[in-house]
């Protein structure tokens, strides 16, 4: 495979080596993949990668560390938005869909091989996951004190929303000919969302879906059509009560 190199030329690149080591974790699993492995992959030899790395369990934390970045800068600015919270949550999923969904490698390394770190390593990778967590809590939390999404445990409820889109990596194929698109997902994950802690009634659980942009404008259009038709009444009798004026006014003067 083609190196990247970093700036200069000195060497290889930590996006590559990172990029590189997920993709092997992924296909072979942590266990069975060996730093000769790597070093393949990346046309090293074994002694050269240790100028870039001491041990496959610190390639695997960085991996973590890596996704949850990406992860958290496309979330945190949704998150801090002055958006509705209903919208804003929307937002949020829909971001951390979108980055699930273009790290599949990362994603399935990082959901399926934690285990295999050892435990303090293992207790950074829970801290990270806490505080991203938390950035959804603190969403719904808000939204249940402004009543748009219903009572109850805010930590479940984000848990369960955040199960279902990482479990995306399990199924999700981008070259499925048949497949849903990331949108798609999104909006239908969004569907499941507001139905399950929306407030009925409410804004963001009562919001209609609609199949198509035809069927979402049609109750606008059919206000229009009727103010429209109301318009044309009442221009029409302005008219026969204007010529009716007009005709008495001139009755009066040749009187």
């Amino acid at each position: 495979m083609a190196v990247q190199t970093q700036t200069g030329g000195r060497g290889l690149a930590r996006e590559s080596l990172l990029a590189s080591a997920a993709a092997l974790f992924a296909r072979k699993g942590y266990r069975a993949t060996t730093l000769d492995d790597i070093a393949g992959e990346l046309g090293l030899k074994k002694a050269s990668l240790y100028h870039y790395i001491r041990s496959k369990d610190e390639l695997l934390t960085e991996i973590y560390q890596q996704i949850f970045d990406r992860i958290d800068a496309a979330v945190a600015s949704h998150a801090a938005s002055g958006t509705p919270v209903d919208e804003r949550l929307r937002r949020m999923v829909h971001a951390h869909i979108s980055v699930v969904t273009a790290e599949l490698s990362s994603l399935s390394v990082a959901f399926s091989e934690e285990s295999e770190l050892p435990a303090e390593l293992q207790r950074g990778i829970r801290q990270r996951k806490r505080a991203h967590e938390a950035l959804f809590e603190g969403v719904v939390t808000e939204g249940q004190e402004q009543g748009v999404f219903r009572p109850g445990s805010a930590r479940l409820m984000v848990l369960g929303l955040l199960g279902m889109c990482n479990w995306i990596y399990k199924w999700y194929r981008p070259d499925a000919p048949d497949g849903p698109s990331v949108e798609e997902i999104a909006a239908e994950f969004a569907l499941i969302l507001e139905s399950g802690i929306g407030m009925t009634g409410h804004c963001g659980g009562g919001r209609p879906r609609f199949a198509n942009l035809a069927e979402a404008f049609e109750p606008a259009e059919s206000s229009i059509r009727r103010v429209r038709v109301e318009l044309e009444r009442t221009e029409a009798e302005l008219r026969v009560a204007r010529g009716r004026l007009r005709d008495g006014l001139v009755g009066g003067a040749e009187a």
